[in-house]
């Protein structure tokens, strides 16, 4: 029968995409479908309440032994959740998230050139209360936890995803218990379209002051090590 369902549910500008195709390519994982959606990938599904079955959403029946795979970064943004977590875990059959975190300070450097070549705001409070959400990821996390996903969310580094994308889909597939099946294509997918960075050194350190505390408590977990890499960095930088 059909295992159950692996939702990628961020970071935004994080490298969804690419990990969505990379997962895709596993003979035991089928794709979610436009049908009335956005996109393929981006399904938005849980961002609100539906009546129509999640399963509807997938081009075909799903087979027997397999996932059904979706990616929809808005999940991870707390100004839109509304309850989002807790119509995930409503759902009836095994759940894995994949949460892939970035730098939050290069995260948002990203989000502010994508929402530009959309000619999409990147000043005001606004967007800054905007890029500061989607890279306050610790604050994500505890969401996901109440709703009982602290053993079924796997977080995963962009950096490794970047520098060595088939162990990094390897690790993912042995957090699902699917045989390791190497992806024939391993191209990065969406990405960024101007070259340059966009954020100054007065935006960063304005960021940076907006999200620190939740950097820190993420370091404190002991749940990622990497936050404690950026701690670092950007202390060094600011103080």
């Amino acid at each position: 029968m059909h295992i159950g369902h692996i939702i990628i549910i961020g970071a935004m500008k994080a490298g969804t995409t690419t990990l969505y195709h990379l997962l895709s390519q596993h003979s035991k994982v089928t794709m979610s479908h436009r049908k009335g959606f956005k996109s393929t990938k981006e399904l938005d599904y849980f961002l609100e309440d539906r009546e129509k079955n999640y399963a509807r959403f997938f081009k075909h029946d799903v087979p027997g032994g397999s996932w059904t795979l979706e990616a929809s970064p808005s999940y991870t943004k707390n100004y839109l959740a509304n309850g989002c977590a807790d119509r995930i875990a409503a759902l009836s059959k095994q759940k894995k998230l994949i949460y892939i975190l970035r730098d939050p300070i290069d995260r948002i450097d990203s989000h502010m050139s994508h929402n530009a070549s959309r000619g999409r705001s990147i000043n005001g409070a606004r967007a800054t209360r905007g890029f500061d959400d989607a890279s306050s990821y610790w604050s994500q996390i505890q969401r996901f936890d109440a709703a009982g996903f602290s053993d079924s969310l796997l977080l995963l580094d962009f950096d490794d995803l970047c520098s060595d994308p088939v162990n990094s889909v390897r690790k993912v597939q042995e957090f699902i218990g699917l045989d390791f099946e190497e992806p024939a294509d391993v191209r990065v997918h969406n990405s960024r379209r101007s070259s340059g960075r966009l954020l100054t050194e007065v935006q960063e350190r304005k960021h940076w002051e907006n999200i620190k505390a939740d950097v820190e408590a993420l370091a404190a977990s002991g749940r990622f090590a990497a936050a404690q890499k950026w701690i670092d960095t950007w202390s060094a930088k600011f103080g």
